[in-house]
């Protein structure tokens, strides 16, 4: 008979223990991404929530509502209306987007062959123009067939997307009255120290603080700055491509300067050079500096992570989950940031602990 701390029963009931967990996590399993999502707005809501309760005086279940439809009518509603403007003018760019606009925007750049500024460089452009020419009609007919395709998905899922939100604010609702609770249950899980368990918290929170303000918000803010500018300077879908300079922020190098240049050269080619010359001066003073000027102010550099770690994530991210990725990829990343973090303070305390053994042994 087995005895020792591998007894029969021992194995049994770590067994059993498994396999309820099994069941209990696939149960569960639809309700997942409810629950992260849940988990992140109540995380992102909760300063607001605690001084909404501070000045209804405790009452939680009052805070928590009035938090809501906070959220709902000063985040859920506006990104609605840019959400059906992103689907309205992608479908607006997919109709303009045949053969006769391709060729009309060739013949305006072999028009400024004979210009200054374009003279120099027109020879080296012109086997390009042709070769574009040439692959127009299976280019654009793939193009516009793939985005039909994204189209008919976003309104596939369309209901299935309002029912989850319906789900995720219902689960936001519990999160932040019991959230206080919930991260107590979840530190009383942790096999160490309160003072371990602690800072734990502390490091986890402290790096997903710094993916969600020092790289998502200040990519939502560049994207809300090229908004009102692509706007102002009459940018066709300005609102879609506000949306590929929120993606574009967390390219390397250039960064937005990947989507408003080539706006800018395109002003050029129509002929509105000074338009062109103010809208490039506007977009470097404030879209391509947000970066500079906000990530130190909002995280510091105790949370500032690796621009390829974070371009890595955001790809992954939407090759994985969609366009919900953006959010996902970074927060997933922030995460595994945090066990390492982790898995280094523990190490370093077993490492200090058999150092100090070791002196009292040899003393």
């Amino acid at each position: 008979m087995i005895s020792g701390p591998f007894s029969t029963s021992y194995i049994i009931i770590l067994l059993l223990s498994f396999t309820i967990v099994g069941l209990f996590i696939y149960l569960i399993s639809p309700f997942i991404m409810v629950i992260f999502w849940s988990a992140l707005l109540a995380f992102l809501l909760y300063p607001l929530y605690r001084k909404i309760r501070q000045a209804l005086k405790n009452r939680s279940t009052l805070s928590a509502l009035i938090t809501i439809v906070i959220f709902v009518l000063f985040v859920l509603v506006p990104l609605s209306f840019l959400a059906v403007q992103f689907y309205l003018q992608l479908e607006g760019l997919i109709q303009r987007l045949n053969e006769e606009t391709i060729k009309s925007l060739i013949d305006q750049i072999t028009a400024l062959r004979d210009k200054f500024l374009f003279s120099s460089f027109y020879p080296h452009v012109e086997p390009y123009l042709k070769e574009l020419q040439k692959q127009l009609p299976t280019s654009v007919s793939k193009i516009a067939e793939r985005v039909f395709h994204v189209l008919s998905g976003m309104i596939a899922t369309g209901l299935g997307f309002i029912l989850k939100l319906a789900f995720t604010l219902f689960a936001l609702f519990y999160f932040l009255v019991d959230g206080e609770r919930i991260i107590r249950a979840l530190k009383e899980l942790l096999p160490t120290s309160e003072a371990r368990k602690d800072l734990i918290i502390q490091k986890i929170s402290l790096i997903i603080h710094g993916v969600i303000f020092g790289n998502l918000l200040t990519a939502l803010i560049q994207g809300l700055l090229a908004l009102t500018i692509y706007y102002f300077f009459g940018v066709p879908q300005y609102v879609l491509f506000a949306f590929l300079t929120v993606l574009a922020s967390f390219l390397p190098l250039f960064g937005t300067g990947f989507v408003w240049f080539p706006i800018t050269i395109g002003l050029i080619i129509a002929g509105s050079y000074l338009k062109a010359l103010i809208f490039f001066i506007i977009c470097a003073l404030t879209i391509a500096q947000v970066d500079n000027l906000l990530k130190p102010l909002l995280i510091g550099e105790k949370t500032k992570i690796h621009n390829l770690l974070m371009f890595l994530s955001v790809l992954g991210g939407i090759s994985k989950f969609g366009i919900t990725g953006i959010f996902l990829g970074p927060i997933i990343l922030g995460l595994f940031l945090s066990i390492i973090e982790i898995y280094k303070s523990h190490l370093l305390d077993v490492n200090s602990s058999k150092s100090d053994s070791e002196v009292k042994a040899d003393a």
